[in-house]
């Protein structure tokens, strides 16, 4: 994007700021939901012809993920673009903390946050992930989904937050659940993973994705993710540019409360778009054992 395609975007969303309040507003008291929706199967036969070459390659290592995560209930029970989706976060995640030493445990159980779900059609995966690294014979994983626009409603009347219980319900898990609420007011802590996937460190995309300005905050929210995570827990991040990586990169570095383990690419070619995936960035982070948080 062009400097000067940059600049309208960013005129284009603060032209957004009264209009996001009010629909805002008229979804959080609607508060419309219609249950549960229908998940929909499509063939996985022939999941990566969108590439020209490396296809093989594709179709090795989205088995080998199929198998190390039991993705059988996922793979037989959704969208081609839901699926391919969780294959690209596992493939990132896999990558982003191979090798790296996964926070200890207590009682057995990782318990686990993830900030700004959205309809969480990643839960899927998410979930996985962190069963894998829980191998002693009885783990449990605790993993909640905190989304502050739940109510938002797709073209078919569901809601927001009715994808999201349906995919929660994929897992099998009684112990995922997903929340409408302020991420900043959350008062659960202890976690030993947070994850936070594309955050708003630039207020016009947050103006673009519909939400009202009050709600960027960037620096409140690290701190809350530190406040919310326990000594050598983990905060996970993807970000969708290099610039707004390296914005977050600052903010993490500054707010003393981490030790960066790793950051990098977030390459994949396991999504059609992954031409479009090149800038994308991880950041895995560990919470220190004594730090003093700047607000």
């Amino acid at each position: 994007m062009t400097p000067f395609h940059n600049k309208l975007w960013q005129l284009l969303a603060f032209s957004r700021i009264p209009g996001n309040a009010v629909s805002f507003w008229i979804r959080k008291t609607l508060h419309w939901s219609r249950g549960n929706p229908t998940l929909y199967q499509e063939s996985k036969d022939d999941l990566f012809a969108y590439l020209h070459e490396g296809r093989s390659e594709a179709d090795e290592r989205s088995a080998h993920l199929r198998a190390r995560y039991q993705l059988d209930p996922l793979a037989q029970l959704s969208t081609v673009a839901v699926y391919r989706k969780n294959l690209y976060l596992l493939d990132t995640l896999e990558h982003a903390t191979e090798s790296l030493q996964f926070p200890s445990l207590e009682n057995n159980v990782v318990k686990a946050l993830d900030v700004g779900s959205q309809n969480w059609n990643y839960v899927f995966a998410l979930e996985r992930w962190l069963q894998f690294h829980n191998r002693v014979e009885g783990g449990k994983v605790r993993l909640k989904g905190i989304e502050v626009d739940g109510h938002e409603i797709y073209a078919d009347f569901h809601s927001r937050q009715d994808y999201a219980k349906a995919y929660v319900d994929q897992t099998g898990n009684p112990e995922v659940r997903y929340e409408i609420g302020n991420f900043l007011k959350s008062r659960e802590a202890g976690y030993d993973v947070v994850s936070i996937f594309y955050p708003f460190v630039l207020r016009y995309q947050l103006l673009l994705w519909g939400l009202p300005l009050r709600f960027f905050s960037p620096q409140n929210i690290l701190t809350q993710a530190a406040t919310l995570t326990r000594s050598g827990g983990w905060l996970v991040v993807l970000c969708h540019t290099l610039r707004e990586h390296e914005l977050f990169l600052e903010l993490g570095r500054s707010s003393g409360a981490y030790e960066l383990l790793r950051e990098g690419q977030a390459l994949s070619n396991l999504v059609d778009f992954h031409g479009k995936v090149n800038d994308r960035r991880f950041s895995i982070w560990k919470k220190n054992a004594e730090v003093v948080l700047k607000g």
